[in-house]
């Protein structure tokens, strides 16, 4: 069974740089380090079985299972224990009770005839297997180290191993690493991992087996995951047998199954299998953990993004009411839930536009003002903006007590003859020269009005505006080059 989040896009101008360089040191230990780790491990085998260590060891070994009451084990492979590749070897490195005892010279004494072959061929064999990065900075349960409980979360043991894992670490990583600080979420990811080995480690106390892999790290992030979005319903891919959907429920649901999912495979296969349960079980465990507390902190969250999808579909629901309000013609209800959906998006031209073309039909009310001053006050200077602005003062000016401000109408204007209006250019002059000292600009608007209508050859208008600017600005600089234009 495979439940993975598939709710959010990875957004490449914010893009996650943690989640990507754990993937990249992740990929960089595996190829740099790990990838001759096996033939590291069968050299140690083979030196230790052509060099007699076996014939020494295995039969205290042997002895010491069954005093530990693994008989069965002794009986499978009792007629392997001579053979050089037989589980003997590593089943004996993996024990701890037996290996503690052998390092501390109580399996094979210094009052022993072979004690100094012995202890020399004994050092050879150690020297050999920490050769290998994966036998040494392994997490060993039975005896565990602060560098291990770090190191064994960027080993894996073999390519599709690492796979699977940066799958699900860039799968679920991004969406974490942007729901927070990226240095919490680094530090949040390391402590899951550790949090995870820490569950782990009084499982197996008795075992050195090595234990690696990002797992138990990737567990903590997708218990994050599923306390950081909470009830919020989200989007998720599952996988069972050849049967595979869609599904929309609240992240915690997601974090019961996850759960669920690691208990059933701990309590079913843990004997069987080589995964570690117990650490995925663990990192969901230490995921949620942090991630319950930083809820709490409110420390680093990013709550914005958290909210995207919630906001996304109560503003689309909000949306959606508007316009069916709009298609009954009940245009009063319509209108204060477009400027609702106005003040979360005020961006969106669409919700503007809508806005205003519902607000006009109730004229002179407070939408209509609102929605009219809204377009008009467009930051855009496009030409497709320049025209709405110049259709909608066209409309709007007719609007009996329109609130039409100084700042308003130079806006306006500089719009009207950037787009070549200038039938509605010379109602704002007209308009303009009511109230010459509230704009002072418009000698230049004149001017730029004259030196169409020369080239337009409407000689009256450019004779009536250039007497103007000469009768109220005689000196001013517009003038003088509107005079040069009409002569």
């Amino acid at each position: 069974m495979l439940i993975i989040p598939f709710d959010k896009k990875l957004d490449w101008k914010n893009p996650p740089v943690f989640t990507f360089l754990l993937i990249l040191v992740n990929v960089i230990v595996y190829f740099s380090f790990q990838l001759n780790d096996d033939e590291k491990l069968m050299e140690a085998s083979q030196y230790y079985y052509r060099s007699g260590l076996d014939e020494i060891e295995l039969p205290k070994f042997q002895a010491a299972l069954i005093e530990q009451g693994d008989q069965e084990f002794v009986d499978e492979w009792a007629d392997y224990i001579e053979r050089e590749y037989s589980p003997w070897f590593f089943s004996m490195q993996s024990n701890q009770p037996f290996m503690h005892a052998l390092h501390n010279d109580e399996i094979i004494t210094p009052s022993d005839s072979d004690y100094t072959e012995w202890q020399s061929k004994r050092k050879q064999v150690d020297l050999l297997l920490n050769k290998s990065v994966t036998w040494s900075y392994s997490l060993k349960a039975g005896d565990p180290s602060i560098v291990t409980l770090l190191t064994h979360m960027f080993l894996h043991g073999d390519f599709s191993h690492l796979l699977g894992n940066m799958i699900f670490l860039l799968a679920v990583g991004f969406i974490v690493e942007q729901s927070m600080n990226r240095y919490l979420y680094l530090a949040s990811y390391l402590f899951a991992g550790i949090g995870s080995a820490l569950f782990y480690i009084p499982s197996a106390s008795a075992s050195l087996i090595p234990s690696i892999g990002a797992s138990g790290a990737i567990a903590g992030l997708m218990g994050m995951y599923a306390i950081l979005f909470n009830s919020r319903k989200v989007r998720f891919f599952y996988f069972i047998g050849f049967y595979f959907d869609y599904v929309k429920l609240p992240a915690l649901y997601l974090f019961a199954l996850w759960l669920g999912y690691e208990v059933f495979k701990q309590i079913s296969y843990a004997d069987i299998s080589n995964i570690n349960y117990m650490a995925h079980i663990g990192g969901l465990i230490s995921g949620a953990g942090i991630a319950f507390l930083l809820n709490k902190s409110k420390a680093g969250i990013n709550n914005e993004f958290l909210n995207e999808n919630s906001d996304e579909e109560q503003f689309s629901h909000t949306l959606n009411q508007a316009n069916a309000h709009i298609r009954e013609l009940n245009h009063n209800k319509a209108v204060p839930l477009l400027a609702k959906l106005l003040q979360q998006q005020p961006e969106n031209r669409e919700i503007l536009y809508k806005y205003y073309k519902t607000s006009k039909l109730n004229p002179g009310s407070e939408a209509h003002h609102q929605a009219a001053i809204a377009i008009l006050s467009m930051p855009e200077a496009d030409t497709a903006t320049n025209q709405t602005i110049i259709d909608t003062f066209a409309e709007y000016s007719k609007t009996p007590k329109a609130r039409l401000t100084v700042s308003l109408l130079n806006n306006i204007m500089k719009r009207c003859i950037s787009n070549k209006a200038f039938t509605q250019a010379e109602k704002l002059a007209k308009f303009m020269q009511q109230q010459p000292e509230k704009f002072p600009l418009l000698p230049q608007y004149l001017r730029l009005l004259i030196n169409n209508f020369v080239h337009s050859g409407e000689q009256k208008k450019v004779k009536n505006y250039t007497n103007y600017l000469l009768t109220h600005y005689p000196e001013h600089r517009e003038t003088l080059i509107a005079k040069s234009i009409a002569s």
